[in-house]
């Protein structure tokens, strides 16, 4: 059997056994797939009929929203009753004039809030046969609006009239207009609020369903297939079909678990009628329903038997079409293998000899073919042949290209044995750099302990000359009057001679006229020296346990406001002669254990800080300190009313080394040392808040260990 023959039967045999199998597919798949095609066709023509019945809707919520909008602004212009009758009158006429989809509507104010003497404010507007008519005849106490159905369901009677509700658009369901037309209608409620977000009232469209129950009637799904539409509050159907009572109030159910926020009442961006639900375990039929976002429930029933008769039709035009195109395979296969095969034997023929040529030749070579025929062969040698060419010439580029990658790999490997020399070198020379910034940074902190142990002996240096400073001039008072009490009693030691003995009347002249004035000035000459010496060892007492709390940095339990007092009288050297006063606050004895050394640091640097940097020489100035216990924390507050910093300043304050005057020997340490004694030595923190020429504030917030133990606050 030749090739062209075993070929075509192979080709009719897959054909065969393909166009068995996609019949016994078919006769499987094809039911679910031309009912599910079927329910997906269904289900988008459902959708675009509530879309189209919710683009109506959203039309009628955006009149209504406008007249909302309108009512607010006439009702705060304050108008007198013709100028506002007049307002509505327009306002109504033109808004329904050019909106024929809407039967009428209004506008409805609360009782009394358009006008205190005026119960009922609600004009109205509606079309007849004749055009659009403005009316007041609903604005009546027989009427009473706030007592309708409509009304009562935007703004219920038991509603706060202060309180925004989340939603401000209503619809009610379809009624019957039984003052005018008798059309089927639905109408929409847009609230109204004052300034204060207060309800107004609201305005309201009245939209006739006529026109879009008419489209949805137009709808066509299936031959047999029947729509429906209700209101959920009202089973009535409003299209030709009535659903049974369980099948609604299944519907029903679905869609509130579906959106239980209830689809009456929807904001300004809510659309409800995307989902799609399906009821197919009903007998004998399936239910595809929607719902819009005026609430409404659409939906159509298409029986079984509809998707059954679609299923055969489909199947039996597929048979005829499956055995026409499979006989006509054949036919076109047959003919096409005939054309195909009859030059073969010459290609064949021609091939055998090229490999024939090549077999002996050690290097690899493809010789051309020459054919003379003119068929769909001829290209395909002419093909060959300039492959052949190609080959050869690839073949040659091949070989020089195997040669330029030998030299390549013998460079390569010469570049991967100096690189590997290079990257050890390098890394010898990285863990060099690497040492030395180790040293460099221990260097560097090591200074900068140094910096800050030079900071806290230059404070205590600068306490040294202050109270040297200081106790010079009680020491000099006392001084000069211990020297003056030896002055006068060297005088009386020479007025009185002590060999002789006075006589009555010299000593009952030396008590009255010099012994009192003798004392008198004696005690004032002591009682000098004593407050002097008292305060001069007052002074040294205090330096005397600043110094060494500086120094030693021990723990120890002392008073917080006799302590400041402390510090600030031990710098008081450094601005006793400058306009600037320093106020201590605490209004309580506050006792703490901790580390004395350290508040003192920090209060002398934001001391001298301010002395430094936030007053000019000459400048006055005031410095407050307050201190005061909250709970189980202690607050210190630090405020200057200096020139202050500006916010780059601030935003670096307490970094080591910065400073704003190092040309004049600033070493930026100070408020470096005021934040790490705070937060790691007090366990505290520390903020700064400052505005130029407005002053500086810090706030230092410490934590009580007594408030633990149980201890008074104050005693």
């Amino acid at each position: 059997m030749s090739i062209k023959t075993r070929l075509l039967f192979a080709v009719i045999t897959l054909q065969l056994v393909g166009f068995a199998v996609v019949i016994f597919r078919f006769s499987h798949d094809i039911s679910d797939s031309l009912q599910q095609q079927g329910q997906v066709q269904i289900r988008t023509t459902v959708l675009s009929r509530l879309q189209h019945f919710d683009a109506l809707a959203s039309e009628m919520e955006r009149s209504a929203r406008a007249l909302a909008l309108s009512g607010e602004l006439v009702h705060a212009r304050k108008l007198d009753l013709n100028a506002t009758e007049k307002a509505f009158s327009d306002l109504l006429l033109k808004t329904f004039r050019s909106f024929p989809q809407a039967l009428g509507g209004g506008i409805w104010f609360e009782p009394y809030r358009y006008s205190p003497a005026q119960r009922l404010m609600g004009p109205y507007a509606y079309r007849t046969s004749q055009g659009v008519v403005f009316s007041w005849e609903l604005n009546s106490d027989t009427y009473n609006y706030p007592e309708q159905s409509w009304y009562q369901l935007a703004i219920p009677p038991d509603w706060p009239r202060n309180v925004m509700p989340e939603v401000q658009i209503y619809w009610t369901p379809p009624y019957r207009d039984e003052a005018g037309t008798e059309s089927l209608m639905m109408t929409v409620d847009a609230l109204m609020f004052d300034q204060q977000q207060t309800i107004l009232g609201m305005a309201t469209v009245d939209w006739s369903m006529e026109t879009a129950l008419s489209y949805l009637n137009q709808s066509v799904f299936t031959p047999n297939s029947q729509i429906f539409l209700f209101h959920p509050d009202n089973p009535q159907p409003l299209l030709s079909h009535q659903l049974a009572a369980t099948t609604q109030q299944q519907l029903v159910e679905l869609f509130q678990n579906q959106h239980p926020d209830n689809t009456q009442h929807l904001d300004n961006n809510q659309t409800k009628n995307n989902a799609i639900i399906e009821l197919t375990h009903q007998p004998g039929h399936h239910i595809y329903s929607g719902k819009t976002r005026s609430g409404l429930i659409f939906g159509v029933v298409v029986p079984d038997a509809d998707f059954a008769q679609l299923v055969e039709q489909q199947r039996s035009d597929t048979y005829t079409i499956g055995i026409a195109m499979a006989l006509l395979f054949i036919a076109i296969m047959a003919l096409i293998l005939e054309i195909l095969f009859k030059p073969f034997e010459q290609i064949q023929a021609l091939l055998t000899s090229t490999v024939e040529a090549n077999r002996d030749n050690p290097k690899t070579r493809i010789h051309p073919m020459t054919y003379d025929g003119n068929n769909e062969f001829s290209p395909i040698i002419s093909t060959f042949n300039i492959l052949a060419e190609q080959i050869e010439r690839f073949t040659q580029r091949l070989s020089d290209s195997n040669h330029e990658l030998q030299q390549s790999q013998a460079q390569i490997a010469d570049l991967n044995f100096r690189l590997e020399e290079k990257v050890a070198e390098r890394t010898e020379q990285l863990q060099a750099r690497k040492e030395e910034a180790i040293n460099a940074l221990q260097e560097l902190k090591i200074t900068q302990k140094q910096l800050v142990n030079m900071e806290k002996y230059a404070a205590l240096g600068e306490l040294v000359a202050g109270l040297a400073h200081e106790v010079n001039t009680p020491l000099s008072v006392a001084i000069t009057a211990i020297e003056t009490l030896e002055e006068q009693l060297d005088a009386y030691s020479q007025t009185t001679p002590s060999s002789q003995t006075p006589s009555p009347s010299q000593d009952s002249s030396l008590s009255q006229g010099n012994i009192h004035p003798l004392l008198h000035s004696l005690r004032e000459q002591v009682d000098a020296s004593m407050k002097n010496l008292n305060l001069a060892s007052d002074m040294i007492s205090r330096f005397k346990q600043v110094a060494v709390d500086q120094a030693s940095d021990q723990l120890r339990e002392f008073e917080l406001g006799d302590y400041l007092t402390s510090i600030i009288s031990s710098l008081r050297p450094n601005y006793k002669y400058r306009p600037i006063t320093i106020d201590l606050s605490c209004p309580e004895k506050i006792y703490l254990s901790g580390h004395p050394g350290a508040l003192s640091q920090i209060m002398t640097n934001l001391i001298m800080n301010s002395l430094i940097h936030a007053f000019e020489e000459g400048q006055s100035g005031h410095i407050q300190i307050s201190a005061q216990r909250d709970k189980d924390r202690i607050t210190l507050i630090y405020r200057d009313d200096g020139k202050g910093m500006s916010e780059s300043v601030v935003n670096h304050v307490f970094e080591p080394f910065f400073t704003t005057r190092r040309d004049q020997g600033g070493s930026g340490m100070g408020t470096h040392v005021i934040h790490q004694l705070v937060t790691q030595t007090l366990g505290g923190n520390v903020t700064v808040t400052s505005t130029p020429e407005l002053g500086t504030r810090y706030v230092i917030t410490l934590p009580d260990p007594l408030s633990a133990d149980g201890k008074t606050d104050s005693v």
